[in-house]
């Protein structure tokens, strides 16, 4: 089920924010969790192994009003242990997840149904050891309805929408209800602070294609590929960091080593698709170190990265963070902070594998006191930035069109077609008019004649099927081509 958080591609066509065009290029949950950090404790005598976008844009204007709509996207995933084969399938199916030559495409969803059979068990009692059912999507859902307040109290009236890559509700479904609401301007946030063409990409490139092939998709669209260095965010995270640090016993806080774990993907991404997930995070972990310092926190700390799953063959971004843990217990570390770095929702890859599979690693190598730093959830800070987020993209979609077009401005092919009507150059009778082969004048004359031709030979066949029948084809061929 870790293989849910990989996703993929580009979505070159949409219209990216004007302050991101200049640089940016090319989840296992089973109870929503609002409580106190996680904490690991061993029993009695047993040892225990930026760039600064948070400012708001143009104020948005009132014109259009609710046909304004927000699209938050993730990965999915299954709602009951019943549902993780088909969920299986459907990531398998992603060519971004298995990549395959041409040649072999015709072997894609066998062999998608084939990884997801063998696969199902396993990724279906883990489910039901961590409560059997995934909260991902209600948590989803939920933060779409405080950002909408959010959005409310800043004057702004957006129809907010759900989609999911791997699960329902699907984009189609979305689009599908922003066609119902006459949605005609859409500001896209993928729930992954950091862009990969494994995730953010993957998503956005069914929206492209949506984009050019379904009736009713938002004509004027903008979507903001990553936000991992906005100070909200950043300041965020350091709060919630913050917070799981003070419930460290008073002595051991000062050397606890605080762990970053990201969402792994194979190193091809990286070093051959030029995929800068792995620049972002290394990024982002720096800047939420900085905000830390200026709060006094200086502990030690490290990068890496969970969730490999294939075969051991193909090498994924490292460390991982079984092997950093296992590391500094052996060293004598005694207190560890871990903290979901590309996560901002409970979901498998924090309940199950962070709270139960790296907290039984740190047992075994000796750390007496682990804590999980929960998601940020609906955090009303984190909710904020997503606001802040969607106000200052909205002047992208208020500005006319011709305006952009006119400053030079980069915009989407479907921009062009709002104010120009594509003719072809036969209907513009501007140019000598092609017709395909065989049906240009020229080729009806040689037809023709060809034709008479014919009609000479089946007549001398019929008179003298010798001498008289050569001479009569001679003189044909000759008139057919010197005319």
């Amino acid at each position: 089920m870790a293989a849910a958080q990989l996703l993929a591609a580009a979505a070159g066509s949409l219209l990216l924010p004007q302050q991101w065009r200049a640089w940016v290029s090319p989840e296992r949950a089973l109870a929503v969790y609002r409580g106190p950090p996680v904490r690991v404790t061993a029993p009695p005598g047993m040892q225990m192994a930026g760039l600064a976008f948070d400012e708001l844009g143009e104020s948005w204007t009132e014109e259009g009003g609710s046909s304004v709509g927000v699209l938050l996207l993730s990965v999915g995933s299954p709602e009951t242990p019943d549902d993780v084969e088909e969920y299986l399938y459907n990531v398998f199916c992603d060519p971004e997840i298995v990549t395959l030559p041409p040649s072999l495409g015709f072997i894609k969803n066998p062999l998608a149904w084939f990884i997801a059979k063998s696969r199902a068990a396993e990724a279906r009692a883990a489910m039901l050891e961590a409560g059997g059912e995934s909260p991902q999507v209600a948590t989803i859902r939920k933060q779409a309805d405080a950002l909408k307040t959010t959005l409310g109290e800043r004057g702004i009236d957006a129809s907010l929408f759900v989609a999911m890559r791997y699960w329902r509700p699907f984009a189609a479904e979305a689009v599908e209800e922003m066609t119902k609401q006459n949605v005609t301007r859409l500001v896209i946030i993928p729930l992954y602070p950091h862009f990969s063409i494994s995730t953010s990409g993957s998503a956005l490139r069914v929206l492209e294609r949506m984009l050019y092939t379904t009736p009713g998709f938002p004509m004027k669209s903008t979507v903001v590929p990553s936000w991992f260095n906005r100070p909200g965010y950043v300041r965020a995270s350091a709060r919630a960091i913050l917070r799981s640090l003070a419930t460290l016993p008073e002595a051991e806080r000062a050397a606890a080593h605080i762990v970053y774990s990201a969402q792994g993907l194979p190193r091809k991404y990286v070093e051959f698709l030029g995929d800068p997930y792995q620049g972002q995070v290394e990024r982002g972990v720096v800047l939420l170190s900085e905000e830390l310092a200026r709060h006094g926190v200086s502990n030690s700390y490290s990068l890496s990265y969970q969730g490999q799953i294939g075969p051991t063959a193909v090498p994924w971004t490292e460390p991982a963070t079984s092997d950093t843990i296992t590391r500094l217990g052996q060293e004598g570390t005694r207190a560890l902070l871990l903290v979901p770095v590309s996560f901002v929702f409970e979901h498998m890859g924090t309940l199950n594998e962070m709270d139960r599979e790296l907290a039984d690693v740190a047992a075994r190598a000796g750390v007496r006191e682990f804590v999980r730093v929960p998601t940020l959830g609906w955090d009303p800070e984190f909710i904020d930035v997503l606001a802040s987020i969607v106000q200052e993209a909205l002047p992208d979609l208020n500005q006319p069109s011709m305006q952009i077009i006119n400053q030079g401005e980069p915009v989407a092919l479907n921009v062009v077609n709002e104010y120009v009507t594509l003719y072809t150059k036969d209907q513009l009778q501007l140019v000598p008019q092609e017709r395909p082969w065989g049906f240009t004048e020229t080729a009806e004359v040689v037809n023709g004649r060809l034709a008479m031709a014919a009609i000479t030979l089946s007549v001398a066949l019929t008179v003298d099927p010798t001498l008289k029948m050569l001479v009569a084809m001679y003189k044909a061929s000759r008139t057919a081509v010197t005319g």
